[in-house]
């Protein structure tokens, strides 16, 4: 895991003092490819903030989520609406500006849409994860102008494998008494390759440190509690996929059925509320090199459909005793696509492509945000029952090589945004993207690159329509029809040493938004019918309305590592990372709500030949500076620890690994997280685990 980052004055007199006592030529290694990135652009030349996740720091940084393997990347951070129900926070922007990709498309799931929705991805058995921090609505759309979570898992090979075999994975987690076990399997032919995969996740609530909670309805304490109840879950996948070799490329496919079935946690825990959700996924994928064409370099398609359905169920009492009640059922079929011609004319190379993303969603059920109002009340909506949208893009991206030790890049995209609705008129949107970015060489080890764009969105229809309680966040949302398309303009430099003792990245940012779309308590209270005020006796739910306003974020990130000593039998190597990040009302004055606390980390790590260890200490900050009706969240401390011992029988090697989380047992609470006081971060946790490939 790399740790968050001391200050950037001993961030940079350790690369000083490094570059001083070692003097000796740097090995000339190949630097990694941005996968996400159809310009094929080495982690060297790309002019964004970026961070990937492969081999052994993936395995040490595996959680249940992508999002809690991520948590330790600076910049990023979670939601943690408990365990499950967990998605990435980029930058402060999650939600609608935070696109998660599993092998470059889309999850077509609706955790966007809510909270307490999962994201059907579970990092077991990922092979690498790339996180583009800020704008990345050229290739991706408008909700993409936070940044880009990219899983990849695989599940269409590209290549031959060099003989047949299988890796196995299995773990205990003491927290909540959680087993994981998963498998994948794989050959090859003359021609065609094939994978199959599975795998299963079964736990029980999670334990905490002592802590309490207030009942917003009455405002009385209550606790203490040392479990984090509803918050247990059982998910399962199974999948395969095969490729054809070509003589200038592949083309494959894959199918996925992901299963989960887990506990909100909260409130109505008492209730069990429980979501069953189950996903299927098919993908195509192509790549073909010409070699014959004056212009063009290769082609490339991905295409992928998802088939996803959630219910949300609960124990009810109406007078007749508890029965169990499905309150809502979430529907969502979708189709994306997107085809890429590469093309080079002297120095300058890139890409232009078409872009498609095509959907169907609807809910189900008498409880729907969309559900509409007919009370007499100022702010209402109509019931919406059904949404198909088409979103057509084309986009183009160059780079042209200045100098040896200088490139430049721009891009532009237009999109088309088609919404038909059950309940209300149709809505069509069109948004404009472009960008621009310079990266120098400053010496073979260092470079040092910047960006401006600009990005825009339509607002998504739950910010235009929603008229209905929501219970994930203890609240009556309302939209606003009238929401104009939200723009941002971005500035990010960015300082990177990639080869060397000592490798790192230092990147600061700062983003203007116009019509930055958010939620504000109106100061009214509803209850779940939509009446205002509540009828006496009935549930008091605040009313929060979706309004545009002016905004800022900016901030800093660093992450270094250092072969600080290099012996025989043994290595240690020292890693630091932080970051800090402010989000601001311009309009109103004050801070927008939820943003991360800022977070420093230091670690190290003991290389052996067959022995692994290191400890882990990060410092989250105390956040105060506050959004409307935000409670003041507490510094703490986490202090983590793993170790790893090679294994081999023959031709088969293995892992025995152990991991040890908040080994202090501290109370730690998430400040973006919407169930703060419900949801403290879990307690002292011992993983023990064993991994094997054939």
């Amino acid at each position: 895991m790399k740790i968050l980052s001391i200050p950037i004055f001993l961030a940079s007199s350790f690369a000083l003092a490094q570059e001083n006592q070692n003097s000796e030529s740097v090995a000339e290694l190949e630097a990694l490819t941005i996968e996400s990135s159809p310009l094929g652009t080495k982690t060297t030349d790309v002019t964004q903030a970026w961070s990937v996740l492969s081999g052994d720091d993936l395995e040490k940084a595996k959680g249940v989520t992508i999002a809690e393997t991520l948590s330790a990347t600076p910049g990023v951070s979670q939601t943690h609406f408990g365990p499950t129900a967990n998605r990435p926070i980029i930058r402060g922007m999650d939600k609608f500006r935070v696109r998660v990709l599993q092998n470059g498309t889309d999850t077509f799931d609706v955790s966007a849409q809510s909270e307490d929705h999962a994201v059907p991805v579970d990092p077991l058995l990922v092979d690498r994860i790339e996180v583009l921090r800020g704008s990345s609505a050229l290739l991706h759309g408008g909700s993409a102008i936070g940044g880009v979570v990219n899983v990849i898992d695989r599940s269409i090979p590209t290549s031959p494998y060099d003989s047949p075999g299988a890796s196995l994975r299995s773990s205990y987690t003491s927290v909540n008494e959680g087993w994981n076990y998963g498998a994948i399997a794989f050959g090859s032919s003359d021609k065609l390759s094939f994978q199959i995969n599975g795998f299963k996740r079964d736990y029980n609530d999670y334990d905490a440190p002592t802590f309490y909670t207030e009942d917003h309805h009455t405002n009385t304490v209550q606790g203490p509690f040392s479990t984090v109840e509803n918050s247990h879950s059982v998910s399962s996948s199974v999948g395969f996929g095969g490729s054809y070799m070509l003589d200038s490329g592949y083309a494959g496919f894959s199918f996925s059925n992901f299963q989960n079935d887990y506990g909100v946690p909260g409130e109505h825990a008492e209730s069990d509320t429980l979501i069953e959700m189950e996903s299927d996924r098919f993908e195509f994928r192509t790549e073909i090199d010409v070699s014959d064409s004056d212009w063009l370099n290769g082609i490339e398609l991905n295409f992928g459909y998802g088939d996803y359905k959630h219910s949300e169920s609960g124990w009810e009492d109406e007078g007749t005793g508890p029965e169990w009640h499905t309150h809502s059922t979430y529907l969502r079929e979708g189709i994306e696509g997107r085809i890429a011609l590469a093309h080079e004319f002297g120095n300058l190379s890139g890409v232009f492509g078409v872009h498609g993303l095509f959907d169907e969603f609807k809910i189900v059920g008498e409880e729907s945000i969309l559900g509409g109002s007919t009370k007499p009340v100022a702010l209402a909506n109509p019931k919406i029952t059904g949404e198909d949208s088409s979103r057509i893009a084309l986009f183009l991206l160059e780079e042209y090589v200045l100098y040896d030790d200088t490139s430049l890049n721009a891009g532009i995209r237009w999109e088309s945004i088609d919404r038909d609705y059950e309940g209300t008129e149709d809505r069509d949107d069109s948004t404009f993207s472009a960008s621009g970015g310079v990266s120098h060489d400053l010496s073979e080890t260092w470079n040092i690159s910047g960006n401006l764009n600009y990005s825009e969105r339509a607002p998504d229809t739950a910010e235009l329509y929603s008229d209905g309680a929501h219970h994930a966040t203890e609240s009556y949302e309302v939209g606003n029809p009238n929401l104009d398309t939200e723009s941002a303009v971005g500035i990010e430099l960015i300082v990177r040493k990639t080869f060397g003792k000592v490798t790192g990245q230092l990147s600061a940012f700062h983003t203007k938004f116009d019509d930055y779309i958010f939620l504000k308590e109106t100061g009214l209270e509803r209850d779940p019918e939509g009446n205002s005020p509540p009828g006496a006796g009935e549930e008091e739910l605040p009313e929060k309305a979706y309004e545009a306003i002016d905004a800022e974020f900016q901030g800093i990130e660093v992450e270094i590592d250092w072969l600080a000593m290099e012996n025989q039998g043994w290595d240690l190597l020292l890693s630091f990372y932080g970051d800090k990040i402010t989000g601001k009302n311009k309009t109103e004055g004050g801070n927008l709500p939820r943003i991360p606390a800022s977070r420093l980390g230091i670690g190290f790590e003991v290389m052996q030949e067959k022995l692994d260890f290191g400890i882990n200490l990060t410092r989250s900050l105390k956040q105060d500076s506050l959004g409307d009706d935000e409670e003041v969240t507490p510094a703490y401390s986490v202090l983590d620890a793993f170790a790893s011992y090679d294994l081999n029988f023959g031709d088969s090697v293995g892992e025995l690994f152990v991991k040890g989380s908040n080994l202090t047992d501290e109370l730690a609470y998430n400040h973006a997280s919407v169930l703060k006081q419900f949801t403290p971060l879990p307690g002292r946790s011992v993983e023990i685990g064993l991994k094997f490939d054939f």
